[in-house]
């Protein structure tokens, strides 16, 4: 008897000649590794289904105990055309993806992938949505920068700056050229609303002005330095974004 997974595929890996290793994000589940035998033939039945960023309903042996299953048949829940179809929002559900799988949390985090996907397919402004999935990536690891007051001296007035290197909003008074980032008063604004948001908060975002990818760089400027974590995707996604 073949059990029954469903899923989003949030990686895609190459193994040996025809097939391919994929990633599986599911809920309470968390991460599965299944063995796409013969995938890349161009004759293969699940290709269609075992594309990067998939919603998908998979058929695996999930009764035997094993590291990697093997993937006996898939069909398609949701394809996200409307994404694939764009290269900017591709761009951004790949980064995703690679956020997701490198960051290994115990947490069940599928909800927050399916919602940011189902997002991305509909909206007009994408860099909204990966600016607030940032924010959520940066609280989960435990890296929220401090957005009350100057995080030098406490003053809750005259913000002017972001620090990386000390963790939050600077004053300023306590702006230092050669460290601090400045940045106009709407983007502090905007930067802040973000740290405090969460994704049921996303229809609030939406009445601001659009964001801007400067506003998501700020915030994975913080997930870069204390995460830990290098992602490829990000070079791509800036491309993109520089077309």
């Amino acid at each position: 008897m073949k059990d029954e997974l469903e899923g989003i595929i949030i990686r895609y890996q190459e193994y040996r000649e025809h097939d391919a290793i994929l990633h599986v994000l599911c809920r309470k589940r968390g991460i599965v590794h299944v063995n796409a035998r013969g995938i890349q033939k161009v004759k293969s039945k699940n290709a269609p289904a075992c594309q990067l960023f998939t919603h998908v309903r998979m058929q695996l042996p999930l009764q035997e105990t094993r590291s990697i299953y093997t993937l006996r048949n898939a069909e398609i829940i949701e394809g996200y055309r409307h994404i694939r179809e764009d290269l900017l929002k591709q761009s951004i559900a790949a980064y995703v993806c690679e956020c997701i799988d490198a960051s290994k949390f115990e947490e069940d985090v599928f909800e927050v992938v399916q919602t940011v996907l189902d997002i991305l397919q509909e909206t007009t402004h994408p860099i909204r949505i990966l600016c607030l999935f940032q924010a959520i990536m940066n609280r989960m690891h435990g890296i929220e920068p401090y957005v009350d007051g100057c995080v030098r001296c406490g003053n809750q007035k005259a913000i002017y700056a972001i620090s990386i290197r000390d963790g939050g909003f600077i004053c300023h008074s306590c702006y230092r050229m050669e460290q601090d980032a400045m940045r106009s008063k709407e983007d502090l604004k905007v930067f802040r609303l973000l740290c405090k948001a969460h994704m049921e908060h996303y229809d609030i975002l939406k009445s601001y002005q659009a964001f801007t990818y400067q506003n998501f760089e700020d915030l994975y400027a913080f997930f870069y330095e204390y995460a830990g974590i290098s992602l490829k995707s990000v070079k791509f996604l800036k491309t993109i974004i520089a077309m």
